[in-house]
């Protein structure tokens, strides 16, 4: 039985969706104003992680990630290069994707662009001031955050202490300093859009309200982004949402925590960034995830590069598994170790210790741990060098077991049963020049391999594993 923390409640929670098996989940994606850092890749990997058991677990999961591509931010780039505003978001969107893909990250049922969604935003935003929720000034239009007595539920903050805490401007329009804004009224050097108050651009945060009420409806199950997006982004949804229809907007609030660079949160405008393709050409994608899911999704995560470089130790740990079991599966059958009760208790428990494990929270360390501990009975087993028929099975069972729970969390590459013929047999003869001590033709087999996609890299102790290209 699924249980995860709500951050609405403040409590874990088991899961009961609003429409079993259907599952509704939208999480905040990119404003695309330049490229991602590591901090936002591993928030994409975090909810992939999570669709992606929801959907192992049997939810059929119906996944929404938008791209915001009309922001402040993404203006303010435009006029500092001299481009159309669109110009720029197209090009970081593409940017975003192509990271994304790199990392596994699977593509969501529908990713809506905000300025596709114009309408249904005025739509909302109509509702709201014929409700008395909003009211429009010097061409804004701002939602009066008294008017919604659930205002500050989410973040757990008090109205009139948020009010006292907001320094208010002499030319400030709005009735209370609490109140955000809705529609923008136009400006010099601004795109906008005719409105019934007026030329203008919409507020960020009634985008998502109404790409959500778009694709989704007015309720929802899960509703995910990083933790800053709390107040008031967050906040200012559920206001909005909840005052224009009466229902309750999100079921389960899932907020995961900052990725941090020396104790401080990875953020552009920090300038303490390292971004995802960067970090993507230095370490394969599965190293990358390996390290986001050592810690869990509502936790901090510490980034150095020591911890990388730790994590890849890790993963190359784990993998040679694969080689050595394969490499003791194409061996003739010998006496081998008889005490392989362990390694059958450890295929027979693997997956309900893996659900029990993500069944507590998304609990990726410890769904990690089950894994590699069956790695590491695989490699016991195989030690010796001679293998029975009876662990050859056993050992058969495991590989699938950790292919199959490897995969769901993306930290297994693409196995050698799955790689071309064609390359294996190149990789056997590559073998073969370097023991007839022919550098030069297995440099020539090496080159042939990495052009056909994948590389083939020497194990300790003889053999060799394929991997699919960074």
């Amino acid at each position: 039985m699924l249980r995860l923390t709500n951050s609405l409640t403040g409590k874990k929670e088991t899961f009961e969706p609003l429409h079993p098996p259907q599952v509704s989940m939208y999480v905040c994606g990119p404003t695309v104003y330049g490229d991602i850092h590591i901090g936002n890749a591993r928030s994409a990997v975090n909810f992939d992680v999570i669709r992606k058991y929801l959907a192992y677990s049997g939810y059929e999961v119906k996944y929404v990630v938008n791209v915001t591509d009309i922001d402040d931010k993404i203006i303010k780039k435009a006029n500092e290069e001299g481009k159309d505003f669109r110009e720029v978001a197209e090009t970081y969107t593409k940017a975003y994707l192509d990271v994304m893909e790199k990392l596994g990250v699977a593509e969501p049922d529908i990713r809506p662009r905000a300025m596709d969604h114009l309408k249904p935003m005025q739509e909302l935003i109509g509702t709201l001031v014929a409700t008395n929720h909003a009211y429009a000034a010097g061409g804004d239009v701002y939602f009066d955050t008294p008017s919604f007595r659930g205002y500050g539920k989410l973040s757990h903050k008090n109205l009139e202490e948020l009010q006292e805490g907001i320094r208010v401007e002499k030319n400030d329009l709005k009735k209370n300093p609490t109140d955000f804004v809705l529609w923008k009224g136009a400006k010099p050097g601004e795109p906008q859009w005719e409105s019934p108050w007026g030329p203008g651009r919409p507020g960020w945060h009634i985008e998502c309200s109404a790409m959500i009420r778009t694709h989704l409806g007015d309720s929802i199950d899960l509703h995910g982004g990083g933790v800053d997006l709390t107040f008031p982004h967050h906040e200012n949804e559920i206001a909005q949402c909840e005052a224009a229809t009466g229902k309750p907007y999100v079921k389960y609030w899932l907020h995961n925590g900052f990725l941090e660079m020396g104790g401080q949160k990875m953020s552009k405008s920090l300038g303490n960034i390292l971004r995802a393709k960067d970090a993507l050409g230095e370490f394969r994608a599965e190293v990358l995830r390996y390290f986001f899911l050592s810690a869990n999704y509502r936790s901090g995560l510490n980034y150095d590069r020591e911890s990388l470089e730790a994590s890849k130790r890790g993963w190359d740990e784990f993998h040679l598994t694969f080689a050595r079991v394969e490499e003791a599966l194409g061996a003739p059958d010998a006496p081998g170790p008889d005490d392989l009760l362990q390694l059958r208790l450890f295929v027979d428990e693997a997956e309900g210790k893996f659900r029990e494990a993500m069944d507590d929270d998304f609990n990726t360390p410890k769904a990690l741990g089950v894994i590699f501990e069956l790695a590491r009975e695989c490699r016991r087993v195989v030690s010796p060098g001679a293998v029975s028929l009876g662990a050859k099975s056993l050992l058969g069972a495991a590989l699938d077991e950790i292919a199959k729970l490897g995969n769901l969390l993306g930290v297994v590459s693409l196995d050698r049963s799955e790689v071309p013929a064609e390359v294996e047999d190149l990789a056997r003869q590559r073998s073969e020049a370097k023991a007839a001590k022919n550098f030069a033709e297995a440099d020539r087999l090496r080159a042939e391999i990495t052009a056909k996609g994948f590389t083939v890299e020497d194990v300790k102790g003889g053999g060799w594993r394929i991997l699919p290209n960074k």
